[in-house]
């Protein structure tokens, strides 16, 4: 009897102090408004679906939102990363710091214009000293819709080279051009081509100095979309953090025929309930692997 009243009190007693959870972001301690928990695993299907976690990573989010945490622990790694946004009432990325543990590696800080556009991006690397700051200036063709970004990037207050990008009337980037660091001099250009299922197929680069075109083709372009599907988790699929890694191994062992498709060598399944909970399979580039991601949101303000 004594064992189940201290379970029952260690079960109160955590979930106070859950409810009042809390991050630290700078000097500032943030109330936490919403957590998303995300776990990562590598699957196994020789005799027995398995699952193996290789890393996991928590979003604490203030109560408005304006402020996120994201902790990335790599247990094979043995490290942890940890990123904080911060964001205006306009919910533009304003500053970003990025640690390695506790020790601060870089500064991110965003400036827009009145059509939410970035304009202005410094990053100030803690550990050699370096900066690097871009500002972007934008230009349109009323004729065709397209739209032209015009990059300049400096090193430590020094023009180091601009960039062109062009994009189409539906936002696709279709061609990049690297100028350099006098703004006349062409270094290369690139141009890129999507395939039927949207994705990137082709990236063509031509350096006008050796009058040489290289060809990269992206294998992920040439795939049908039956390989880029999203799949409902209904009302009635009871999924929580609990019985997590019981539902995935249900799932992927219901639907182990879409990671066995010939016409799918690449793949990404997104099963979600459009609440607070999805799944994502997808394959790696080593033995063949495949992996599955698990994010789950609650809310505790």
């Amino acid at each position: 009897m004594k064992k189940y009243l201290l379970l029952l009190i260690l079960f109160i007693f955590s979930s106070d102090i859950w409810a009042q959870a809390t991050f630290k972001a700078g000097w500032t301690t943030y109330p936490t408004g919403w957590l998303t928990r995300q776990y990562t695993y590598n699957i196994s299907v020789k005799d027995s679906i398995r699952l193996y976690m290789e890393d996991s990573t928590n979003i604490f989010a203030s109560p408005d939102s304006l402020v996120v945490m994201i902790v990335n622990d790599y247990f094979l790694q043995k490290y942890t990363t940890k990123t904080i946004d911060y964001f205006n009432a306009h919910r533009q990325l304003m500053k970003s710091e990025d640690y390695t543990g506790e020790n601060l590696q870089a500064v991110n800080e965003y400036r827009y214009d009145n059509k939410n556009r970035v304009v202005y991006h410094l990053e100030e690397n803690k550990e050699t000293g370096k900066s690097y700051r871009k500002t972007y200036d934008y230009t349109s063709d009323k004729k065709t819709g397209d739209n032209t970004m015009l990059e300049s990037s400096f090193l430590d207050g020094r023009i180091e080279f601009y960039t062109k990008t062009y994009y189409n009337k539906h936002g696709e980037k279709y061609k990049e051009m690297r100028l350099n660091d006098n703004n006349k001099d062409v270094v290369h250009v690139e141009n890129f081509t999507y395939g039927e299922n949207g994705r990137l197929k082709e990236r063509t680069v031509y350096f006008p100095e050796w009058k040489v075109t290289k060809t990269f083709p992206e294998p992920k372009g040439s795939l049908p979309l039956k390989c880029f599907n999203t799949f409902p988790i209904g009302p009635t699929e009871k999924v929580n953090l609990n019985n997590r890694v019981y539902f995935m191994r249900k799932l992927i062992q219901k639907n182990i025929t879409l990671l066995n498709d010939k016409d799918c060598p690449d793949f990404e399944y997104l099963f979600t309930n459009k609440a607070n909970c999805s799944i994502t399979l997808f394959p790696t580039k080593v033995n063949h692997g495949r992996k599955v991601i698990f994010s789950y949101k609650d809310k505790l303000k």
